[in-house]
């Protein structure tokens, strides 16, 4: 394939990534516009040579989601290599520095960490003439900022919005509301770096300056998986007997806090909410062990990914944001709030 020179505009991109119609092109390829005055040359007469670099594949959540990207890259015909950093967000930029010369056509890229993977992702890689997508996970420091701020320009496209700050909020509010008055809360949540762990501390704290009378007196760190959470339980359940609620901020987490609470003849005097359902956690809220989530589109996150590359391939316009992995809001605004007036009709993407 011949590279192509990328084009340079003074103007800044507007909130879409406009592509120009397909007849115009010369040497099969589509010109793609993302941001900053800056222009990728996709090639639209052939499958495209894709790297998908995902942040672990530990538990559920991470498999559903690399599913998601095999089955759709499948139906389009690409070929995708995966590369899995295993939460670590170095390994993240070698496996790209590394990829930038291997000829890939596009990124689909869940950050390890946001702002490591910054320059590759908006820079070197728009320099290689390689067009990314971003899902879940908004990179160059943008965990702090909502809707169409969490794309990052240098990108094609952010696919998320339902964990960000606001969207933890929702979820913390709705617990709230269902137990007002002082209240003592325990919380289990991810590595500190990792975005999605991020954005959940900035909606925490946003939360707790409205609520003060919400004291959290335990966390829990884990690494997303169901025994590092029941591991951390332990210790933190036995040594704060007047926690009244406990909050985790996603399904394979509660999984190892509830059985812990159970273990320990807690679980009957608190009450847990999180947020990310798994098919666990819709059982657990059918048995009450668990108060509300929120839906977990995990696998829908990476079929939206690829389907804006594909999109965008094929000369057609791509939000700059793709809200709530792409899906409907029926309930709350940012995101699904699940609990067990709805819950029989979720059907989980992660197990």
């Amino acid at each position: 394939m011949k590279t192509l020179k990328i084009l340079r505009r003074s103007t800044m991109a507007s909130a879409i990534s406009f592509v120009a119609a397909s007849a115009a092109f010369a040497n099969s390829t589509v010109p793609i516009d993302v941001g900053d005055g800056t222009t990728i040359n996709l090639p639209s007469d052939r499958p495209l040579k894709l790297a998908f670099f995902i942040e672990g594949t530990n538990n559920s959540a991470m498999q559903a989601t690399l599913d998601g990207a095999v089955k759709t890259a499948a139906q389009f015909g690409w070929k995708m290599d995966v590369f899995d950093a295993k939460w670590d967000a170095i390994v993240q930029t070698n496996q790209m520095q590394n990829a930038l010369s291997r000829g890939y056509d596009a990124w689909f890229l869940r950050a390890a960490e946001g702002s490591t993977v910054c320059d590759i992702a908006t820079e070197q890689a728009v320099s290689n003439n390689i067009l990314v997508v971003t899902g879940t996970l908004p990179i160059c420091g943008r965990s702090v900022n909502e809707g169409d701020e969490q794309w990052a320009p240098g990108t094609l496209s952010y696919v998320g919005g339902t964990q960000s700050g606001d969207a933890w909020v929702e979820l913390l509010e709705n617990m709230a509301k269902e137990n007002p008055g002082p209240q003592k809360l325990g919380i289990v949540t991810g590595p500190e770096l990792n975005p999605i762990t991020r954005n959940f501390e900035i909606g925490l704290g946003r939360f707790l300056k409205k609520h003060p009378e919400i004291q959290v007196v335990a966390k829990a760190r884990t690494d997303y998986s169901t025994p590092v959470a029941y591991e951390k339980s332990i210790p933190m359940i036995q040594a704060n007997p007047d926690i009244s609620l406990y909050f985790s901020s996603y399904g394979n987490l509660t999984k190892g806090l509830v059985t812990a609470l159970k273990e320990l003849d807690r679980l009957k005097s608190v009450k847990v909410y999180e947020g990310g359902a798994t098919t666990w956690s819709k059982q657990a809220i059918l048995d009450g062990e668990l108060q509300s989530s929120s839906m977990l589109t995990v696998r829908t996150n990476s079929v939206k990914a690829l389907e804006a590359l594909r999109d965008a391939q094929q000369g057609k316009p791509v939000p700059r944001f793709i809200a709530n992995d792409g899906l409907p809001i029926t309930k709350g605004k940012l995101l699904q709030i699940l609990d067990a007036g709805n819950i029989s009709q979720f059907d989980p993407e992660a197990q």
